[in-house]
């Protein structure tokens, strides 16, 4: 199994989603044919819950938060990524009471505003993965507690104004992260 995943990061041109979506379907389709060694266009379909895959032998997984996307391409495991901006002005205490549980909020208290932000958003992002791993709904993952997990999360603290986490059933020692384009 690999310990080392690469991330690929992009700073997509285009703020209107029409323009960002296939600019960005484009580099992972660019990924996926170089993890596969081929230039065939990969076809990829989405499980019930929008959980992209392909039929080839890899796994991958992307995210996007204002401008910034992230690919994450494994050829031995499976791997999601989350990605969420860290707003320090928005009103982390009311979205935690409502969608984390007792003991996540009960910590959220414990700390400075500016802590708070940062940790609430470590959560929400690797809830997230966690969520993308499993190909569930991000609503019902939110509350739930992640002790005990036999899943390995790597947060992406390289990836600056953002939080970030990597989710795999398997552990994750490193992670180097690539650029794609101009950032």
């Amino acid at each position: 199994m690999e310990k080392e995943i690469n991330i690929w990061l992009n700073h997509n041109p285009y703020t209107d989603k029409k323009k960002a979506k296939p600019y960005s379907d484009g580099i992972l389709q660019q990924l996926l044919q170089q993890a596969l060694n081929t230039s065939k266009t990969i076809d990829i379909k989405k499980t019930i819950n929008g959980k992209p895959y392909v039929d080839e032998p890899v796994y991958f997984s992307h995210s996007n938060c204002r401008q910034v996307y992230a690919y994450v391409i494994s050829k031995s495991q499976e791997v999601s990524v989350d990605l969420e901006y860290i707003d320090y002005k928005r009103q982390v205490l009311k979205l935690a009471h409502r969608y984390f549980n007792k003991k996540e909020f009960a910590a959220l208290l414990t700390l400075s505003a500016t802590c708070q932000s940062e940790y609430f958003f470590d959560l929400w992002t690797q809830k997230e993965a966690w969520c993308k791993l499993e190909a569930g709904n991000l609503w019902s993952y939110l509350n739930k507690n992640m002790d005990g997990l036999p899943i390995s999360f790597y947060k992406l603290k390289q990836i600056k104004g953002f939080a970030g986490t990597l989710a795999s059933p398997n552990i994750i020692t490193k992670v180097r992260i690539n650029s794609i384009g101009e950032q």
